[in-house]
């Protein structure tokens, strides 16, 4: 689907029809994708290992948009990260599509000790019986810097949602506002070797909103998308 500047996919489980894998959003314009959308749980994990198999996002290629795949600075970095998709070779190779790959710094940021892999650290700890959902998104408060066709993104992010307890056994869109928590963490794109997660880098989800134009989580009409508690995610 396209929607001006935007394109957009739904990707399945290849080994899984029924299971979503992620939805992607992709801006042409910019050469990067937007946001990623990707629900979090253990149906996900295996032993697939990592396959490295870049390439073109079939979906979006279909609809005219060929996406740019490596950008002279930076390192090839997953929104949807490889190892949170191993229940097989199939469905890992789908997290190697462009439309699921940024530019980002390597050094400080997107490597072990970097500000963005301990982000992601901190959210491999939020997996719980219910679902995790998250969004992983690039933010541009100016396009200044360009590499290669693509807009380098001034900041990453990763909007969060889930139940509280983490073992409801309920859908988050029948839950009511005091069984969620939901909040955003925004990243200013520099190395930061060392940065752990904290309450600095927390926003509420409505902020977030506000500055990129973007609803999150529309289908949940209780995400308590207003506050944010740090002691909720562990800071």
């Amino acid at each position: 689907m396209k929607a001006g500047d935007y394109y957009y996919a739904y990707h399945m489980r290849a080994d899984a029809g029924t299971i979503r894998n992620f939805t992607v959003c992709y801006s042409k314009e910019r050469g990067c994708p937007v946001w990623v959308a990707a629900p979090m749980h253990n149906c996900y994990k295996g032993s697939s290992g990592r396959n490295e198999s870049y390439k073109q996002d079939p979906a979006l290629e279909a609809l005219g948009c060929t996406q740019i795949g490596k950008r002279s600075g930076y390192t090839r970095g997953h929104l949807l990260g490889s190892s949170d998709r191993t229940v097989s070779a199939a469905t890992n190779k789908q997290v190697f599509y462009y439309s699921n790959i940024g530019p980002q710094l390597s050094d400080g940021f997107n490597t072990g000790g970097g500000a963005w892999n301990n982000l992601e650290s901190l959210v491999d700890g939020q997996w719980c019986a219910d679902t995790l959902y998250q969004v992983i998104g690039c933010h541009w408060a100016n396009d200044e810097k360009v590499s290669s066709g693509t807009v380098i993104p001034t900041h990453y992010y990763k909007v969060l949602l889930r139940t509280k307890t983490g073992r409801t056994g309920k859908a988050v869109a029948d839950c009511r506002a005091d069984e969620l928590k939901c909040a955003a963490f925004l990243l200013e794109h520099k190395a930061q070797p060392g940065l752990k997660p904290n309450a600095s880098m927390l926003i509420a989800v409505s902020e977030l909103e506000r500055m990129t134009g973007i609803t999150y989580f529309p289908n949940v009409p209780n995400a308590p998308k207003n506050t944010c508690d740090p002691s909720d995610w562990g800071l």
